[in-house]
Formats: C-alpha cells, structure tokens, sequence
C-alpha cells in the first residue's frame, strides 16, 4: 500500500497529539495524582504509535512505546510522578517534536534516541534516575557533553534560532566560534572576557557553552563555543582572536539556514544524549519491558474505548493554498462589485440597479464567510506557550504561573502566522526581566510565585494581546542611565520626556537594561525586533507599568490584512487610499492657520500643535500643490499617540478595498504599504500611516 497519499494527514493529526500530549502533561505537572489526566496522555500516546507504525516510522514508534509503557505504571498506580520523570517525558516529547518535523520536511523521521530509551526503560525498571552521577561517572559524562558541544554545535531554544536566523536572512554572517586556550593560562576567564569584548565590538554573541556567567566565574574546562552575529569577514575575525594572549587554536565557521538548523539539532540530540545516558540494556530487558507493556495494556484499552466520545466530527482539513486561492478569486470578484455599482449609477436603470444592489448584499454576506474562513483562534500560537514558560523559569530558577485568557480570540491567518516570535520575545522579556527572584519576591512582600497573564480581546477592527505580570515593573531613571550610558538620548532630550517616551527606549536597537548578560537576556536582541514586526503587520505596542508593581506589555493589531476598509483620497491626477484604522478625523485648514516652527509646518488640533506633511512634495506630485490653495483638506493621522496631518487635494469617499502587494519588481517604496484596484479600473497606492510619524 503506497502510504505517501496519508502523509499529510498523519502529520497533522501527529501535531495535534503532540500538542494535546505537551498541554495534558503540564497539567499533570501540576495535579500528579490526577489518574483522568494520565487517561488522556495514554490514549494520545498510543494512538500516536499507533499512527506511526503504520506508517513505517518505527523510530517515532520505538520512542512512543516506552513511554506508553511509564504512563502504563503511572496510570495502574503502580508509580508515582517524579521530577525526573516529567522531565525525561518532555524530553521524549521533544525528541518527538523533532522526528515529526524532519518528517514534514521530507525526512524519515530517524533519530538516535538510544539513551533516552534507556531512561525511559530504567523508569520502568524502577530506578531512580534523580541521583547525579559522581566520580567516574561524572568525569565521563563530562566529557561526553564536551565531545558533543565540539561536533555538534550548541543547543538553541527558539528565541536564539529565530534571531540568528532572521540575521541569515538580513544578509548578516552567523558564526560559529570554537576557541581554546592555552592549558598553561594562569587566568584563562581574564582571556575569555577579552575575546568577548573583542567580539561585542563588531557584532552579537548570541549563545556561547560554557554560558556567560560559568566563563564569568572561572567554571569552564580551557574551550569554549558560541554563536555570533557580524558583518566582519571570518578570516581577519580569527586573525584577530588568535592575536589575544594564550589563545591556541580558534576554529570559525560561517553558517547559512541549513548548517544552522543542523547544527542546532545535533546540539539539541547531544545535549539530551548527555543528561539522560544510562547503562545499556539488554535485549532481554527489551523484550521483558515490551511483553509486560502488552499484558498490562489489555485490561485498560477496553476501559479507554468505551469513555472515548461518540461525538461526529463536523470539522474537515482544508489547505491553506486553498483558502488562499479562495480568498484572491473573491478579491477580483469585490472588485468587479465596485465597478458595477459605478457602472449602476451612471446608467440609472432600475432594473440594473436592483440587480446590482442585490448582488451587493449577497456578496457582503459571502465576504463574511470567506473572512471568517481566514480566521483562526490565538490558541495556534498561545498553546505552545505555557510548556516553553515553564523550561524557562525553571532555568531561571523561579515559580511562575501563566494564566492564558481570551485563546478563542480569532486572528486573521497571515496575522497569526507572524505575531508567533514577537511573542516569544515579550514573554521572554516578562519571565527573565520582570518576574523577580523568589527570594527578592519574598522580602518585597509578595507570593514565591510570579504571575504572568497572557490574555487577547476584540475591539473594533482591532485585537489586543496584552501580556502583563506582577514583577519589578519599569523604573524611569535606570531606563534613562542605560540610554545616556548608550547614547541613545541626551541629557536635555531625557530630561523632557515622558513616561511613556521613555518606556519606548526598550525598543531601541541594542538597548537592555540587564545588568549581566546571560543565554536568555542582556545582548540586546529582542524588543527592537518585536516592535519592527508588529509594525510591518500595521500594529502597535503599548507598555504600561508601576514600579514594583508590574509591567503591562499591550500590542494591538488588524484583524485582517487582505481586506480593508480605506479612505480614497485624489491628489492632482493621482488616487491614494489610507487605511481608516489609522485616521483620527478629516478637516479643512486654511493658509493663515499653518504656522512654521524650525522651518517645519505646524497645525494647531484640539489644543496642541501637529506637523503637517506635504504628501505631493513626498511623492513628487506635479499637478497639485497645497502651497496655491487657499484651503487645504486635512486628515489627521495616529500612531500611538502621536498625531500628524496629511494635506491631500480631494475626497473620494469611504470603500472596502483589496489589498495587492507590489511584487518583486518594484523596490520597497517608503510611506506605501501596497496597492488595489479601483471600480474604474485605475491602481491606488495605499499609504502607510506609521512612516510619517517619528
């Protein structure tokens, strides 16, 4: 039987047990006597292998199988949940994660799970895999770990590969750095941070191992390795180390997307190689561990079937392709609508006109299905979520609680597809940077355990993603020490501004206020890029926050990016469109009423004074220019809350229209965000308010 045809559905449905597996086991994490959780996790677990053997996948399948046979104890009452044993179970689930990927990618889904099978079988056998190993053991573990870092690069979570992977796209070198010192160095960290600081002054170190603050405190063998942003060439970077004192060997490498990808793989298989290596087992032991599984698992697979849900499935599976194919055909078809209704009201014929104005609202109706269709609720991208706050604030060593609400929230796809690492980021941000430690929570009065809110909303044409927790908040003068220390602000700059222009400093490129750099935070990597994302999409980012009490990052969004409605605007022989989200209100000006302050055109709106932009002298408009009218249309522009004027020539009027890329050919044009197609035909540029507004 030819299993190609099935493949696509067993990766999904494997994506969704794997995410129902991650989901159910942080609730067991939470409640680990709850045997109904542990119901849940056996019957994805083994419907999973099941999956996967049919398939052929019998690395996917071998892996499964084990830790079936844990959850089997578990759920029998015949072993009890343990740190150590969730934490080898999320590592099977990752390694999981990592075999379905390479599936999806047009591998075979082989990995070498060899250790973690063994202690997943040890668990079983009942040995307590909590205890580290000592002396020998240690020694050998050691250099394992070691040996693995040297051939197989470092393990990245997904911050790190996003950024240096966005960097391979922007057209920056990714190095990866393998330095030894001199066995005979009296002071081999002296060295370290001097290799350090000769590469922070040309680029990003993303990741090194030994992390930061063990090469900081001396707690490292004489190598280490790192991951490195530049645009300096590789050749004269190694000359340049090799020139620091009792440096005796550097080895770098220039990395493109699919060495990165690999690398940090065999980092990932290494690193967990490492932590769960136990003594092999027999064939025997195998064998005995399956046959027990088998006579276990007879009496509960009835029990599990029967409490299975007879509900029908009312949902299908539709490629995405489709949807967009879909949602293009019923752009043309809006824009043919708006041309017969031009058409109507010239020709004034009823019959023509009814016609028209009930193919209108009927095409209305259809443009809400196909919306709806693109729409898809928050928790796509929230439910990966809770797993990666809990790896982080254990690393970190803290408590912290994450409370999603509003995962119902539903988003327009291409939306959804990119808010996913501006996310990442603030969560990042919140966890490392606001949640304090346990002990300074504790003298400052609060719970152990910090809370971190994750919630999303409509309102309006707009959905919010707020992410908010209970730690230290943001202090105004530590901001300002950071960005004068930088050069970001001057003194009288500082001195002027606002709380919430100082807040915005967070989103200068290289800015962080972190006192130590570490693997997680303190390169400034991060909130620049969140703020560039959320910007392309048409959003905005809002921070609020009380110092010692919390800190409330608010990002607000377009609920869709195909199909909006717009202002049309004339300018001499030209058309424009600006997106309503963004306009404030429209008005008239007249000549007396513009004022120049520092050679810049100034209105006064509502009590304060706004520039007003020339949009024919941005665009180089020959045929219309405000300067000879003697009254001026206006519409006033938000970002935040900034305000500016745009001085246009003519209202059109209010339209929904489709919005069109420029396409490859013309190069990126600044203040215009893309294109649609009129009723009679003509192209209208669409503006994008956010570039005319600093």
């Amino acid at each position: 039987m030819d299993m190609n045809q099935y493949l696509s559905m067993f990766i999904d449905e494997s994506n969704d047990h794997l995410q129902s597996l991650n989901e159910n086991m942080l609730l067991l994490e939470e409640n680990p006597n709850d045997l109904s959780i542990v119901q849940v996790i056996f019957r994805s677990a083994h419907t999973l292998k099941g999956m996967a053997a049919t398939m052929g996948f019998e690395d996917l399948a071998a892996l499964t199988h084990q830790m079936e046979n844990v959850l089997d104890l578990v759920r029998n009452e015949k072993l009890a949940m343990q740190d150590f044993i969730f934490d080898t179970l999320f590592k099977g689930l990752d390694a999981l994660e990592a075999m379905v990927q390479d599936i999806t990618e047009g591998g075979e889904g082989k990995a070498d799970v060899t250790a973690l099978l063994a202690a997943l079988q040890a668990i079983v056998r009942g040995e307590d895999l909590s205890a580290k190993p000592s002396g020998t053991d240690a020694s050998a573990g050691a250099a394992s770990d070691t040996d693995a870092n040297d051939s197989a690069g470092i393990q990245l979570d997904e911050f790190q590969y996003s950024v240096l992977s966005q960097s391979i796209a922007d057209g920056h070198r990714v190095l990866y750095l393998d330095v030894h010192i001199h066995e005979t160095c009296q002071l081999k960290a002296v060295r370290a941070y001097m290799v350090f600081d000769l590469l922070e002054k040309s680029g990003e170190v993303v990741k090194s191992e030994p992390s930061a603050q063990d090469i900081e405190q001396d707690n490292f063998d004489y190598s280490f390795s790192l991951y490195y942003i530049t645009l300096k060439d590789p050749a004269e970077l190694e000359s340049q180390i090799m020139n620091v004192s009792e440096i005796e060997k550097v080895t770098v490498k220039e990395l493109d997307e699919d060495t990165l990808k690999q690398m940090s793989q065999l980092g990932a298989a290494s690193r967990e190689s490492a932590a769960t290596a136990e003594a092999p087992v027999t064939e025997g032991a195998v064998q005995h561990a399956a046959d027990k599984e088998q006579t276990q698992k007879k009496a509960p697979a009835k029990t599990a079937a029967k409490t299975g849900g007879n509900t029908p499935n009312r949902t299908i599976r539709v490629d995405i392709e489709r949807l967009d194919v879909l949602i293009n055909l019923f752009s043309e078809l809006l824009i043919d609508r708006v041309r017969l209704e031009q058409l109507a009201s010239e020709v004034q014929n009823h019959a023509l006109t009814e016609t028209v104005e009930h193919m209108s609202r009927v095409s209305s109706d259809l443009q809400d299905i196909v919306m709806k269709l693109r729409m898809v609720p928050v928790d796509t991208v929230f439910s990966r979520f809770p797993r990666m706050v809990r790896d982080l604030a254990k690393s970190l060593d803290k408590k912290v609680d994450l409370v999603i609400t509003g995962a119902e929230t539903e988003l327009d796809r291409t939306v959804i597809d990119e808010i996913g690492d501006p996310l990442v980021h603030l969560l990042r941000n919140a966890v490392d940077h606001g949640i304090e430690p346990i002990a300074d929570r504790i003298a400052a009065g609060k719970p152990e355990t910090g809370t971190v809110q994750l919630r999303a909303f409509h309102s309006g044409n707009h959905v919010f993603i707020e992410i908010e927790e209970d730690g230290r908040g943001i202090y105004r003068d530590k901001i300002l020490k950071t960005a004068l220390k930088k050069g970001v602000v001057t003194e009288e700059e500082a001195a002027g501004m606002s709380d919430e222009e100082v807040h915005q400093l967070l989103f200068a490129p290289g800015f962080s206020t972190a006192e130590k750099v570490s693997d997680v935070s303190g390169r400034g990597v991060g909130l620049d890029v969140v703020k560039a994302k959320i910007t392309s999409l048409g959003g905005q980012v809002t921070i609020y926050s009380t110092p010692g009490k919390g800190t409330n990052f608010s990002v607000q969004l377009p609920l869709t990016l195909s199909i909006i409605a717009a202002m049309l605007v004339k300018m001499g022989s030209e058309k424009y469109a600006i997106p309503l989200s963004s306009i404030v209100e429209t008005g008239i000006v007249r000549q007396e009423q513009i004022r120049k302050v520092h050679g810049n055109k100034m209105i006064e709106f509502r009590g304060m004074l706004i520039p007003l932009i020339s949009l024919s002298r941005i665009f180089n408009i020959k045929d219309f220019d405000e300067n000879e009218e003697a009254e001026t249309e206006i519409i006033v522009i938000h970002k935040g809350e900034r305000l500016a004027a745009l001085a246009i020539d003519e209202f059109i009027g209010q339209n929904e229209i489709v919005l069109k890329g420029l396409g490859k050919y013309l190069p990126p044009i600044k203040g215009i965000s893309g294109a649609t197609i009129l009723g009679d035909g003509q192209v209208a540029l669409i503006l994008d308010p956010n570039v005319f507004i600093k």
